[in-house]
């Protein structure tokens, strides 16, 4: 499918997926051709740019998205591509298919079927005050201080963990895998993105609560799986 381009392009590549079955291919970004580059069972999706811009704006990441979020759908299946990833040209793009073609097989095998939803939970309660200490020096006072602190962070992150094995507990049996990032910034309990069914994702987020007795849930998605397969 790959062919020479005539002049000097560049390519922005999109995504990975299956070969696709009579998908007639989107616009590209900002109007530009959409071209697939194929290699065995691998086809590469990018927008074909005349000339590479200076940067991407805010529109572009969002027509991406839409973009991957299409494929991802009609194919049951995609690697979205770190953004920005620059290919020189279609030849160049056969050549990173044919050489990551095992690795890039492997991915989409584990994604296939499959989709992502994202999982914030922010605490809605303060931590706990170190209580003051009526030690003696300073330096001793300092030190109760901090063993207090990490005491107190300790038992975020206790509960940062028994909220992440909730929600593992409540996306099975749809779960195929979950990546957590617990307490990854001082008001956030727990960042973390399961990869579902795709016919169950809507009952799958349906079924992870929103409230809990010391965070607010946020469930985003079903979209393409950014976090578990990226492809460039």
């Amino acid at each position: 499918m790959s062919r020479p381009c005539a002049g000097h392009v560049s390519l922005l590549l999109h995504a990975i997926t299956p070969p696709d079955t009579g998908v007639t291919p989107p616009t590209g970004l900002r109007g530009h051709p959409l071209v697939c580059v194929q290699d065995e069972d691998l086809v590469a999706w990018a927008t074909e740019f005349p000339e590479k811009p200076d940067q991407l704006t805010r529109a572009d990441l969002l027509a991406h998205h839409e973009l991957v979020s299409r494929l991802d759908e009609w194919l049951d299946g995609s690697l979205p591509a770190r953004l920005p990833t620059w290919i020189g040209d279609r030849d160049a793009l056969q050549r990173l298919l044919t050489a990551k073609r095992a690795e890039l097989s492997t991915g989409l095998e584990r994604v296939r079927g499959r989709t992502e939803l994202a999982v914030t939970a922010v605490w809605t309660t303060p931590e706990e005050q170190t209580p003051s200490s009526e030690a003696a020096t300073p330096g001793t006072r300092y030190l109760l201080q901090r063993r207090q602190a990490f005491a107190g962070s300790d038992r975020r992150r206790a509960r940062a963990h028994q909220l992440a094995d909730e929600l593992e507990r409540l996306a099975a049996p749809d779960l195929a895998e979950m990546q957590r990032k617990v307490c990854p910034s001082k008001g956030v309990a727990l960042s973390a993105a399961l990869l579902v069914a795709r016919p169950t994702a809507i009952e799958v987020k349906a079924r992870l609560p929103r409230v809990d007795q010391d965070v607010r849930i946020l469930v985003n998605g079903p979209w393409p799986p950014y976090s578990f397969a990226a492809a460039g």
